[in-house]
């Protein structure tokens, strides 16, 4: 499986409470950036989309799965807080598709990346993406994944 980690593009600071807050308009411009790296690094198959219910994280998820029509797109309250194992159990229960892409927070992003391979474990600026080669066998995901590559989107 391609396995790719993206964190939630730019959010406006101080708008709402912290689980409402919206993309700034640079986040939008980088949500799309994110989205056709990752468009561009997909080929034919199955496509799964997990992202946190946090609007700026759930509205980075929509602008990827608005470039890949294909993709599935699913949410949860679950990942506002999730830790890097229970990203690793999403992970296992979507072993079949062909590429996953996981729509989180910092710091999680980076712990997971930190995980799924220590010696290319990614600091996760907003709209960041990290694509990994990853085997999962029935006892578990097959580690180190293999590092592909890190895309993040240009700087103001």
């Amino acid at each position: 499986m391609l396995l790719f980690l993206v964190r939630h593009a730019e959010s406006n600071y101080g708008t709402t409470d912290d689980h409402s807050r919206p993309l700034s308009e640079f986040g939008v411009y980088q949500a799309s950036l994110s989205a056709t790296f990752i468009k561009d690094n997909i080929n034919h198959g199955s496509t799964q989309i997990i992202a946190s219910d946090a609007t700026r994280t759930l509205t980075t998820a929509k602008h990827i799965q608005n470039k890949l029509n294909h993709a599935i797109l699913s949410h949860a309250t679950t990942f506002y807080h999730a830790r890097a194992s229970e990203w690793c159990d999403a992970i296992m229960k979507h072993h079949t598709v062909d590429h996953l892409i996981l729509v989180g927070h910092n710091p999680t992003m980076g712990f997971l990346s930190r995980y799924l391979n220590p010696q290319h474990a990614q600091q996760f600026c907003p709209a960041s993406v990290s694509r990994y080669k990853l085997e999962i066998a029935e006892d578990g995901l097959k580690l180190p994944a293999q590092f592909i590559d890190f895309f993040t989107p240009d700087a103001k």
